[in-house]
Parts: structure tokens; sequence; C-alpha cells
């Protein structure tokens, strides 16, 4: 394996956790949950997601030995969702 195609296949696994907490983060601060989440910043809230995303998708590839499976795509969001999760329920 060259070294690019070594670094394509990096990207394109790590590129999904961070575009989908990107997304997530754009959803839930900007447009739903604007005033609960107004004092975290923008780059906080991210960073958090795609922490929690990256390390779903690791665990994924770890649990299931391959990437791209449906369940490691759903554990992905699950985790994706905890520290948004976790910081309206402490507002409350």
């Amino acid at each position: 394996m060259s070294f690019l195609t070594l670094f394509w296949h990096l990207a394109n696994l790590f590129a999904a956790p961070l575009w989908v907490a990107l997304i997530l983060v754009l959803l839930a601060k900007g447009w739903v949950w604007r005033q609960p989440l107004r004092s975290a910043s923008w780059r906080r809230l991210w960073l958090e997601c795609a922490a929690a995303g990256l390390l779903g998708q690791l665990a994924a590839m770890a649990f299931w030995g391959a990437e791209g499976k449906l369940a490691g795509y759903a554990l992905l969001l699950a985790l994706l969702m905890l520290p948004l999760g976790w910081r309206l329920s402490r507002r409350g």
C-alpha cells in the first residue's frame, strides 16, 4: 500500500464522523436549541461531538473488524449525540 492510498483510506475513515458532527452542531446550536446552547462555543461543541464520533468509529472498527457496517454507524450516531444531550440535560 502506497502512502497516498493509506492517506485516502484514513481520510475517508475520519471524514464521516467529522462532517456529521459539523452538521449536527450546526443544526443543534444554529436552529433547534439556540437558547440552551448559547453559552457553549461552536468550536467546543464541534470538538466534543467530533471526538465522540471518532471514538465511535474506532470502537466499531475494533468490535466488528470492518468499517461501513450499519451497526457501526448506529454507534457513531449514538456517541455523536452524547455531548449535546449531556449539555442540554445540564441546562434543564
